[in-house]
């Protein structure tokens, strides 16, 4: 193999990164961070590139001749030679969900803010400026580090008022004295979401949503541990690719929320996100949550100083504990948005991503389970499926002479499809008759029947749902509803008993109820039920660290619930069966 370099054309300029000829270009766009890898397999037909190359047999059949002729290829079908140019195509911003339905709730701060009266030393006082600080502050230890330690006697003796951060008798910390600040942190697998809080006033400065950074070494979790596993059976030279790429993210987030606020620091963190997530960030092995019997190294909430995980923070960092391999930190701080902790009649709640887990909780007690839905419902593997980005086909709704009319995010024009878009397009099928009970999708003479050509239905210019598609989402709404079911039986409840059907997450909050029901992702029993969380666990993380014992509330939560492992249970397979058909109405 000889030496050779590529110019990459992106949406922030030209780079030119060296090469091994012949190899494939895929982790080269990917380690430089500019590509995706959807499925990280070269299944997916999603790491599109423009390049002028013979397409392969796997890009004939993934992208068919209209895109071939455009110059579309796929980078995982693509070999470097010397002097190729490419050019990736720009994906536009991605939006997350920031906001979150929240209720009152009794607020005392993990960390709060004392003022100091240092007194100086002097000939009479030889005291250390650490046993006078704490005599000041009222506490019996510190966590200090030794950065602060550093800069501590500059601090005292600068004349400015200052505060002393304490948690728990505590001083982890010396400030300025101003206004409490936190930085909220839900680290999803294919979003991250940062919210700045003024702890004082309770009240959200302001937030940022952006795709998770890891995203270019895969879509879900299994993909982000295979790659994890692959840099340490490379003999783990240099920083973990992954656990680098989410300190990165999360740094550049703070600086920018401080920079906006006209803060240096926050005074501490909260961070959540599934158990795969959190073990990326701290750089924990995750090679056995990826296989039977799924374990993690640890489910306990973790406090430890930002700069051990590699933030840009002199504060502590509180993450979430989680209940399994499989319902995470992120589900326990939905738990506690949805007020899990407090007396409530029976609710369902599910979070809809890749693994969609749901908890039960009656009388007290909780089930839960994930069901592997796969990444269709946020469009990773949908034929023109796609995250919620400008383009992004929204809503699909009846049109009389049309067939359909759609909406798109931004109000642009349609490049793709995202998962509330296709549960529409989908229940407007079903309502036609286009699609029959088992998942069939056949043409008749009706507007909307005229829109189904080639075994797809066209929705735009260029964007269509097939029939390979509706077969994923039947898979999906199969093994969601699956899982509904079996919680249902262990707690030896009926669909009428649950009073109400919490949705977190993006995709849940985007959905319409009517749809989700209509194609049977939902039992129409429920239909009146649903409530939308919004970010919830951004929410719930904001809460673990301000409400008054939120911390053992969430203790007691993770202590009360079963988790069932659906692999395992006896009844999964039939009520898989049972709901991969649609319902006739």
């Amino acid at each position: 193999m000889s030496k050779g370099s590529i110019t990459v054309h992106h949406a922030q300029g030209v780079l030119r990164l060296s090469c091994e000829t012949g190899t494939p270009l895929a982790p080269l766009l990917r380690d430089a961070g500019l590509l995706a890898l959807p499925c990280g397999r070269g299944q997916c037909g999603k790491c599109l590139i423009y390049a002028d190359t013979p397409p392969t047999p796997e890009e004939r059949t993934l992208l068919g001749p209209a895109r071939l002729d455009r110059g579309l290829r796929l980078a995982c079908h693509t070999l470097t030679r010397d002097g190729l140019e490419v050019t990736v195509p720009h994906e536009g911003e991605l939006r997350v969900l920031t906001s979150f339905a929240g209720t009152t709730y009794d607020r005392e701060p993990l960390v709060r803010r004392q003022p100091l009266a240092v007194p100086p030393g002097t000939l009479e006082d030889q005291r250390d400026d650490v046993r006078r600080l704490l005599a000041a502050a009222g506490a019996d230890r510190h966590c200090l580090t030794l950065e602060q330690l550093v800069g501590l006697p500059a601090l005292l003796r600068s004349g400015q008022p200052l505060d002393g951060l304490l948690q728990d008798g505590c001083l982890i910390g010396v400030r300025p004295q101003d206004h409490s600040l936190a930085l909220i942190v839900d680290i999803g697998t294919t979003t991250v979401a940062a919210l700045l809080l003024d702890v004082d006033e309770g009240r959200i400065l302001s937030s940022l949503g952006e795709q998770n950074a890891q995203a270019p070494y895969g879509a879900d979790v299994i993909s982000r541990i295979q790659q994890e596993m692959a840099w340490e059976a490379g003999g783990g030279r240099g920083d973990n690719p992954l656990q680098a790429a989410i300190c990165r993210q999360i740094n550049a987030m703070l600086a920018r929320l401080l920079a906006e606020a006209g803060r240096e620091d926050v005074d501490f963190l909260s961070l959540t996100g599934n158990t795969t997530m959190l073990h990326l960030l701290c750089g924990l092995p995750g090679e056995h949550i990826s296989r039977a019997p799924f374990i993690p190294v640890t489910l306990e909430a973790m406090r430890l100083p930002a700069r051990r995980l590699g933030i840009d923070s002199q504060a502590e960092c509180f993450l979430l504990p989680g209940i399994s391999a499989y319902i995470g930190a992120d589900i326990v701080a939905s738990l506690l948005a949805a007020d899990a902790h407090h007396p409530q009649p029976p609710f369902l709640l599910i979070d809809l991503g890749t693994n969609a887990e749901t908890v039960l909780c009656a009388g007290g007690e909780l089930l839960a389970c994930s069901a592997a839905a796969g990444p269709c419902f946020e469009g990773a593997t949908l034929s023109c499926g796609m995250a919620g980005q400008d383009g992004a086909i929204d809503s699909v709704t009846a049109h009389a002479t049309e067939g359909l009319a759609v909406t798109t995010i931004g109000h642009v024009p349609a490049r793709g499809l995202c998962g509330s878009g296709v549960l529409d397009a989908l229940a407007l099928l079903l309502d036609a008759g286009l699609v029959d009970e088992t998942g069939h999708l056949e043409a008749d003479d009706s507007p909307l029947g005229r829109r189904v050509r080639g075994n797809a239905l066209h929705l735009a210019e260029g964007v269509f749902l097939t029939q390979r598609d509706i077969r994923e989402v039947q898979l999906a709404k199969a093994a969601v509803r699956a899982g509904v079911e079996i919680l249902l039986r262990e707690a030896n409840l009926s669909r009428q008993d649950i009073q109400c059907l919490y949705l977190a997450g993006g995709f849940g909050s985007a959905m319409r109820p009517r749809s989700a029901v209509r194609i049977g992702l939902v039992p129409r029993e429920w239909e009146e039920r649903v409530r939308v969380l919004g970010n919830a666990a951004s929410f719930g993380a904001l809460r673990y660290v301000t409400e008054k014992d939120a911390p053992r509330a969430a203790r007691a939560l993770i202590r009360r619930t079963r988790y069932i492992e659906l692999s395992a249970h006896s009844g999964f397979a039939d009520a898989y069966v049972e709901h991969m058909i649609f319902p006739l109405s």
